[in-house]
């Protein structure tokens, strides 16, 4: 899929802190992963110093120049860069009365050689400012892979603590070993007469669920259990994988019967696409009986 390139003006707007801010963060992803687009936004911030370090900006263009442009160290050093080359350019210009003696082939020869070593230095700037970015980057990333990975554990734990909280006293009898009853779900339209129906014997531990899934596959997907006595999720679990079962899809779920209680329930299930907001992927409501 192609990405169209942002005009000359757009991009002007993006340095100078002029666009809303969904469209700047649409311009920085782009300047990082298409090269095309990140050439054209150096060249036009390339031509905007120039323009500032010869006296061209004036109005609000120079001043939201001066407030939202030059706020990092590396902007500042390459419009610095930029007016050092002005005033070479200009000294080369008017100083011929003063260093007459050396001839213009001598001030040309020496102005070249200042404006080579300035960009030299201006790209090695550039060069290591691009370093820092991708290494940036590649921090952040680890650092929010670090986050979900603690938030899974801390959920994982809390789960575990509430399951310890559930089981009886010892009563100096062999506790009987938990029993789990199993149910398979297919989605129904709300307006479905015959429920599936679970009965719970005492001591279930808990309701292993498998939902068979419509045809649209997403990388991963939510769940969530609604009582209909009021509306109010009673349990969840997110980055569920489903896995082929013949030609079908399905996902596990383990529903602890310490929240199940003698009536109807609704399970939604979320996919979670690899960009964009999850979508309601299918519905499965059931019956529970003691």
């Amino acid at each position: 899929m192609t990405t169209e390139t942002p005009s000359v003006e757009t991009i002007r707007d993006y340095l100078l802190g002029q666009l809303p801010e969904s469209e700047s963060e649409r311009l920085d992803e782009l300047s990082i992963t298409d090269d095309e687009c990140a050439e054209r936004i150096r060249a036009v911030e390339h031509d905007l110093v120039d323009a500032f370090a010869r006296g061209e900006l004036h109005g609000v263009a120079l001043d939201q120049f001066r407030s939202r442009y030059l706020t990092t160290p590396r902007r500042r050093q390459a419009t610095r860069f930029a007016q050092a080359l002005q005033s070479l350019d200009e000294n080369a210009g008017s100083g011929g009365s003063s260093e007459a003696g050396r001839g213009p082939a001598t001030l040309v020869g020496k102005t070249r050689r200042w404006r080579e070593l300035l960009a030299v230095a201006a790209a090695v700037i550039l060069a290591i400012a691009s370093v820092w970015l991708v290494l940036d980057n590649r921090r952040l990333r680890e650092r929010v892979t670090n986050t979900e990975l603690q938030r899974d554990r801390q959920l994982r734990e809390a789960e575990a603590r509430r399951a310890a909280d559930t089981v009886p006293p010892p009563t100096g009898r062999e506790p009987s070993p938990l029993t789990i009853a199993t149910l398979v779900l297919t989605p129904q339209l709300r307006s479905a007469r015959q429920l599936p129906t679970v009965a719970l014997a005492a001591g279930t531990g808990s309701l292993a669920v498998q939902l068979e899934l419509e045809p649209v596959n997403y990388p991963a997907y939510e769940a969530s259990l609604v009582a209909s006595n009021g509306d109010r999720i009673v349990w969840r679990s997110d980055r569920l994988i489903a896995r082929t079962v013949g030609d079908r899809q399905r996902i596990d779920l383990g529903l602890p019967a310490t929240v199940l209680s003698p009536q109807e329930y609704l399970i939604r299930v979320s996919g979670v696409p690899a960009r964009g907001a999850s979508e309601i992927a299918g519905e499965y409501r059931f019956i529970v009986v003691r």
